[in-house]
């Protein structure tokens, strides 16, 4: 748009025409066709999703449903691909929850054809599905599965076809029990296949004891024997005054103390016949145990 100036030159009077100053437009936050994300004004990707704000969305959409996904409370929808799905706190993870109690590392979810599993990684505030913890071995995973990272709950959505796999009972009765000095109440039923122990949630045995390591030890029965190997723990574990290696799985004797961290146990066997003369590995010479402190584990 122009405006008329009348400008006196000598006797005549020119009309010169002035350019009107240009109008600022003003820029508005874009919304994503694809995931729905608000993007700050002049932001040429979206934030969410990468996708081309200035390029036309496609018109067909796959049909809702169609792929397996984690709802959170808001409605946001995380989807998951074929294999491992890590869920944490780090920017790597497949699904990035910004929240304190997850863990940067905090479970993973494996889809296998048409099953879903979870499994805890070793988080600090635990993994939880339909309000059961959830250990470090996987697990099935139901449709519409209430889970919960620390305090950050989803609900996971499973197109049909999928199938929940058959879980075999815990039917056989327990070998042996592990058994508090202290507590009565920690009695923990021993079974022929590996158990953990931590003071975490999720571990198949937890023990409430700020001396024991998120993921402390591995306990399980082996024909007559019982074994235990140390997952690197901070303070140790200790078969009488002796100190075992990490990661070497080490036989405990028949009537011999187990400590772990502050917490003393001795194995108690279901059978009138305990376990039969099991060969004793203790080192000898050992140190005696050195006074321990409160972990402060690194995730």
């Amino acid at each position: 748009m122009q405006t008329e100036t009348t400008v006196a030159v000598g006797s005549e009077a020119t009309v010169a025409m002035t350019p009107a100053p240009q109008a600022t437009m003003a820029m508005a936050p874009a919304e994503c066709p694809i995931c729905a994300q608000m993007n700050p004004p002049g932001e040429q990707y979206c934030l969410e999703c990468g996708f081309l704000l200035t390029s036309v969305a496609p018109e067909i959409a796959e049909p809702a449903g169609t792929y397996p996904k984690l709802r959170d409370a808001s409605g946001r929808e995380y989807l998951l691909k074929a294999g491992e799905n890590i869920i944490g706190r780090d920017p790597s993870s497949d699904v990035l929850i910004s929240d304190g109690t997850v863990s940067r590392r905090h479970a993973c979810i494996t889809l296998e054809e048409n099953h879903a599993y979870i499994q805890d990684l070793g988080s600090t505030n635990g993994t939880y599905l339909n309000g059961e913890p959830v250990g470090a071995e996987r697990i099935p995973l139901p449709p519409d599965a209430e889970l919960r990272f620390g305090s950050v709950a989803m609900t996971l959505e499973l197109p049909e076809g999928f199938e929940t796999p058959a879980v075999a009972a815990e039917v056989a009765p327990p070998l042996a029990y592990l058994v508090s000095l202290s507590d009565a109440a920690m009695r923990f039923p021993l079974y022929a296949r590996p158990q953990r122990i931590g003071r975490r949630a999720g571990n198949d045995i937890v023990i409430p004891d700020s001396y024991v390591s998120g993921q402390h030890a591995v306990i399980e029965i082996i024909g007559a024997d019982i074994r235990i190997t140390d997952l690197g723990s901070t303070n140790g574990t200790f078969i009488g005054e002796t100190k075992i290696a990490p990661n070497m799985p080490t036989t405990v004797p028949a009537d011999a103390l187990l400590t772990l961290g502050k917490t003393q146990f001795h194995i108690e066997w279901v059978s009138t016949e305990p376990a039969a003369e099991a060969a004793t590995e203790t080192e000898p010479d050992a140190k005696t145990q050195t006074e321990t402190t409160p972990t402060d584990e690194a995730e």
